[in-house]
């Protein structure tokens, strides 16, 4: 497993604990939860690896704030040569705005650091217009497009700044009672400074006792430019555990 993959899957798992624990009950609460994971191995080589997020979200009739946070954190030794395999921190949040029964505004900023994925830093703010195609009790179907600002720092040294053009869609589908099924796709088209970028998270949660949920998550990650050495696409198919409130 490289060093990529392995920071990859960290961050994987905590973000398919994360995709079930926001709400979008329009009550005027806030509902979210928090996830904590880790594994620790010892031996010929010896690993140890934590991720933990937090998410909550206050929806109403009117409008909707979602914020965010997301650590990871992985250490690997072979050989008597420490290795870093992930070193992830996320923070953000989007306030999404109706104006009407379908069209939304909205507006989000989020800021990471992922030394070990090749990120020595990456701000973004952006904003634009959604779409609600399906939108009941069951399922959730929205659309959305808008433009921001993004300044990368990468960790061979390389800078990147400039607008950036986001084209998405996300949806929700309520397979039973206790069933839960997301998906969520976003395209970055970037200049040749910035590359372009797209991401792509699934996931499926279950209850199985109380507010404690069972998710299967699968992830993808492409990036057109990142440092010499790291690959443009990771993938990854995962199975975690997560608390909700």
């Amino acid at each position: 497993m490289t060093r990529s993959t392995l920071a990859f899957c960290t961050a994987a798992l905590a973000l398919a604990a994360q995709a079930a624990l926001a709400q979008n009950t329009p009550d005027g609460r806030w509902h979210g939860g928090l996830s904590v994971s880790g594994a620790l191995a010892s031996g010929n080589s010896s690993s140890r690896t934590l991720a933990a997020n937090a998410d909550a979200s206050r929806a109403t009739t009117e409008d909707k704030l979602s914020l965010y946070g997301l650590a990871n954190y992985g250490r690997n030794k072979t050989n008597g040569v420490d290795t870093t395999t992930a070193d992830l921190l996320r923070l953000g949040g989007r306030y999404d705005f109706n104006l009407g029964p379908q069209w939304f505004s909205f507006g989000g900023v989020e800021g990471e650091t992922d030394k070990a994925g090749g990120v020595r830093d990456r701000y973004n703010f952006n904003g634009g217009l959604g779409y609600h195609l399906l939108k009941d009790d069951i399922t959730s179907w929205d659309v959305f497009s808008g433009v921001g600002y993004t300044a990368t720092h990468l960790t061979d040294g390389s800078n990147a700044n400039g607008a950036q053009v986001l084209l998405g869609e996300e949806s929700s589908h309520k397979a039973s009672e206790t069933t839960t099924l997301k998906q969520r796709f976003v395209y970055y088209p970037g200049g040749s400074d910035l590359g372009n970028r797209a991401t792509f998270d699934a996931s499926l949660a279950t209850t199985i006792s109380g507010a404690w949920t069972l998710n299967a998550g699968l992830a993808s990650r492409y990036a057109s430019r990142v440092p010499v050495g790291t690959k443009k696409t990771d993938n990854l198919l995962t199975v975690g555990f997560g608390y909700k409130f």
